[in-house]
């Protein structure tokens, strides 16, 4: 059986995930839509919330490249397929109850439900790539349990992309659009890495580790070497993804912006107080490998 040749992007939310993507999307081999597990609630079966536009300037709901998958992904499913949010391997539409059933389905129940979840993915990724006529998916849906769910898929040669960023720039981020403390902000962030540390060594994937750091002081250096893991020809992408049309749900204004050079983001150092910095350097002391971003 050929396999489809599937790149993952685990990573915690602020940490670069849609840099990286669009940087990989100028392989010519490489199709992606950012995150999958989020193309359900933006285009399937539209909820209304957050509403955002795709990469390209268009809305979700108006983008041709997004309806045309759409619309095809509509005409190969059963509507039963539908009744549940597969994208999200969504086994009830009850958050406590999809709870119990994605844990009762590790334990080898609900077998049909979880077949028909898979398939469901295979039909969108399939979708994907034959309309951009290319050959491997890139999804950059970040979370772990997704991870744990598109590994089981025999079509699917699984690559991971651990993509870590440096724990203090990455709380000064969250603590943007979350009301938590600094100290809760840290402990998630170490909380999250244990989770994915354990995971990615039990669960025998094929991945690499990436510091974000590392990928905007060295992009070229760091993106022959994610391709090289990959088995792709690193000699066909290109660092200027601005000037290229992409359909990647993110950051729009990372593709639309002036910027021409890859810059690591430092306002961390402004943002947080010395205390604070060291606060988050205590909390994440394990993982002080990671404290690599530039003073």
């Amino acid at each position: 059986m050929n396999k489809t040749k599937y790149i993952y992007i685990l990573s915690q939310r602020y940490s670069g995930s849609t840099l990286l993507s669009f940087l990989l999307a100028t392989h010519p081999a490489i199709a992606t839509i950012g995150e999958r597990r989020k193309f359900y609630n933006k285009s399937l079966r539209p909820d209304g919330k957050n509403v955002q536009t795709c990469s390209c300037g268009q809305p979700f709901l108006e983008c041709p490249h997004w309806n045309e998958i759409k619309e095809a992904v509509l005409a190969r499913l059963e509507t039963a397929a539908l009744d549940t949010n597969f994208t999200e391997f969504e086994f009830f539409k009850n958050k406590h109850w999809n709870r119990l059933g994605q844990y009762a389905a590790k334990q080898g129940f609900f077998s049909d439900k979880r077949q028909q979840l898979c398939n469901a993915n295979e039909v969108l990724v399939e979708e994907i790539l034959k309309q951009a006529q290319k050959s491997v998916f890139l999804d950059a849906s970040k979370v772990l349990q997704q991870a744990h769910w598109l590994s089981k898929i025999p079509s699917f040669d699984f690559y991971v992309i651990w993509l870590v960023r440096d724990p203090r720039a990455q709380v000064s981020s969250a603590l943007k659009y979350n009301k938590w403390s600094v100290q809760e902000a840290a402990q998630r962030w170490t909380t999250e890495m244990k989770k994915n540390e354990v995971a990615l060594q039990k669960g025998k994937f094929n991945y690499l580790d990436l510091h974000y750091e590392n990928l905007c002081k060295n992009p070229m250096q760091q993106m022959e070497r994610i391709l090289d893991f990959v088995g792709l020809d690193a000699s066909l992408f290109s660092l200027d993804f601005r000037t290229r049309e992409q359909h990647i749900m993110g950051n729009t204004m990372m593709r639309l912006g002036k910027d021409e050079k890859i810059v690591e983001r430092k306002d961390w150092l402004k943002r947080l107080t010395p205390k604070q910095i060291k606060l988050v350097e205590r909390t994440t002391h394990r993982y002080k490998n990671y404290h690599t971003a530039s003073h």
